[in-house]
């Protein structure tokens, strides 16, 4: 399997209107629209006439419509020319899929298992998409490590001068990665302090499984007492999804969920949505201004000094390697 072979959630559903939308995913251009029904459909984003952007173009019925010479394309690629009606052209064509507010894409040839979301008894927060101007394996790094949370993160995380504090174990199997972080908690600024209902030396606890088809990890985050017999207010689910746009950056989709102890429909987390969802994407936006800052983007590891919480990169890159690129077992991943 290639990297289009794998679903991916690439625009919000409410993106798709009566344009066709251009995306990039592994440095593919991917033409989206809807049909007259309403369904959507991809396909290749270069007319292969004069290779203009077809999503430059229209939906006329069931088909886009090259702005250039007026040459029309079906959901599954076939093409007619209005100046030449004998002449039939195709282009590439995906599978199309819209679920959780996405819409999700991969190669036509492909099996690939649909990613599910467990979200039994957590209330939806949001969606977002951010852009990081870096590869894939570098995103995911970041990502799935939670060092870093000592200086760049506010409300996830663990002081830096109490990290060594933190216990970090890690399980793999052939096609996932598991990472459980608990230790002393940040100290939060005292309004969300108490209303997430944590006390100043409550554990967090920061567990998250990564997979590789597409590669996504999803993160559990809550906190407790030390002894465990109480835990806070809140706790979170995130679903993070990691596509490339190209060799050089990366789209983050994440799905946010959250479930809360406080009486009332959602446990009234419909009343702090905003305020929850505004500091989720400050804390995404903090570890995107962290990769915009690399003085490196080369993914090779080689020579680098690896703490105890970088166990985790030498197995996802073999993982994304073997899985997401579908490249032979053994191969090194260089730049």
């Amino acid at each position: 399997m290639g990297m289009l072979d794998h679903w991916h959630p690439v625009l919000p559903g409410h993106a798709l209107r009566r344009k066709p939308h251009g995306i990039q995913l592994a440095g593919r251009l991917i033409c989206l629209f809807r049909t007259a029904d309403g369904n959507a459909a991809a396909i290749d984003d270069a007319c292969p006439h004069r290779r203009l952007k077809l999503s430059y173009g229209r939906v006329v019925g069931d088909r886009v419509e090259c702005k250039y010479h007026g040459w029309t394309f079906n959901g599954c690629g076939e093409g007619e020319s209005p100046s030449t009606p004998k002449m039939h052209t195709c282009t590439e064509s995906y599978d199309v899929r819209e679920a959780h507010g996405y819409v999700w894409v991969k190669s036509r040839a492909s099996g690939a298992v649909f990613p599910e979301l467990n979200t039994d008894n957590y209330f939806h927060l949001g969606n977002f998409l951010h852009t990081v101007p870096a590869p894939l394996e570098l995103t995911v790094d970041n990502f799935t490590e939670i060092e870093h949370s000592g200086t760049v993160h506010d409300t996830f995380g663990y002081d830096l001068p109490r990290m060594h504090e933190v216990k970090v174990s890690f399980e793999q199997t052939d096609d996932s990665v598991t990472v459980r972080n608990v230790g002393p908690t940040k100290i939060l600024n005292p309004f969300f302090r108490w209303l997430l209902g944590i006390r100043r030396n409550d554990l967090f606890h920061d567990h998250w499984t990564t997979y590789f088809s597409p590669v996504y990890s999803v993160y559990d985050h809550w906190w407790t007492s030390p002894d465990g017999d109480r835990e806070a207010m809140v706790r979170w689910r995130l679903y993070m999804f990691f596509w490339p746009v190209d060799e050089k950056r990366t789209n983050v989709t994440s799905f946010v969920y959250a479930k809360s102890r406080y009486p009332g429909p959602a446990g009234g987390l419909r009343l702090a949505k905003h305020l929850f969802r505004r500091e989720v994407d400050r804390e995404v936006r903090q570890d995107i201004a962290m990769l915009e800052h690399m003085a490196d983007h080369n993914p090779n590891i080689d020579g680098m000094k690896l703490s105890r919480f970088d166990k985790v990169l030498g197995l996802t890159r073999e993982r994304i390697a073997r899985i997401y690129r579908g490249e032979p077992v053994g191969r090194r991943n260089v730049a």
